[in-house]
């Protein structure tokens, strides 16, 4: 097996993986795959090269894939250096839209364009089908709230609750109370949102994970129509997962990424 047929592995999984590759010196294009998991695949030529180098190769791919980064490195051994090239493979992040009505299918939209794999999970089946989520990579139709929790979101997981209902979204919110994700938002009024909070809160929920829940969702653009708020609430998610804060540009005293207008 080659390190491309390793590679591929990985991400056909959707696990985080990154190559290292020699691309000087004597094991120029030795290459060294490895992930969280450990090493997945080392270059049957590095059997002869210096002690350590695969262990110093899958080292340095595993701690930047921690980043995301990838990038040219020296690798120093007591036999002298190399230059080694990381790339890192993340499995892109998931927006988790919980309801497929018309704020849904916008908000599933404006997750696709942002670069999100997009699951939309809904328990109406006339509702729930993949040809109203032309850009979604999963359209789920089953019970919820029950059925919520098995679908195990986790760290890539950026959850919207936008069911066809307060008490459904409310219910939703419980099912996942706990859960590990980066972002967790909840349509409704603060009146409401204040009682489901105050629910939750007497039912046990831990109230450092409540208190990241974002509810009311999304960010203040003034948004009133379906499309407008699937991109308040996406520019939210994306500002979580980004760092960002969520202020006009113009106000920032920072240098600015530029893309081409082309």
């Amino acid at each position: 097996m080659s390190y491309l047929n390793a590679l591929a592995q990985e991400i056909a999984a959707e696990r985080p993986v990154a190559v290292a590759k020699v691309v000087e010196g004597p094991w120029a294009g030795c290459a060294v795959v490895a992930g969280p998991g450990g090493i997945h695949y080392v270059d049957p030529r590095l059997q002869a090269a210096p002690e350590g180098l695969a262990e110093g190769m899958a080292e340095l791919a595993a701690g930047l894939l921690v980043r995301g980064e990838s990038g040219c490195h020296r690798l120093r051994l007591p036999a002298g250096s190399v230059r080694v090239y990381v790339e890192s493979h993340l499995p892109p992040p998931v927006l988790l839209v919980v309801g497929a009505g018309h704020v849904g299918r916008e908000v599933a939209r404006a997750g696709a364009l942002a670069g999100f794999q997009v699951w939309v999970v809904d328990d109406r089946r006339e509702y729930a089908h993949p040809a109203h989520f032309p850009t979604a990579y999963r359209v789920i139709c089953v019970p919820l709230p029950e059925e919520l929790a098995a679908l195990a979101p986790g760290e890539r997981h950026h959850v919207v609750l936008v069911t066809r209902g307060h008490a459904q979204d409310a219910a939703c919110l419980a099912a996942l109370a706990g859960a590990p994700v980066p972002y967790v938002g909840m349509i409704g009024s603060r009146k409401r949102v204040g009682a489901v909070f105050d629910a939750l809160r007497a039912g046990g929920v831990d109230e450092e994970w409540l208190g990241r829940v974002r509810a009311p969702i999304g960010l203040d653009i003034g948004a009133r129509t379906p499309g407008e708020i699937a991109i308040a609430v996406v520019a939210e998610v994306i500002a979580t997962r980004r760092g960002g804060t969520g202020k006009p540009l113009s106000a920032l005293d920072r240098p600015l990424i530029h893309l081409s207008r082309r």
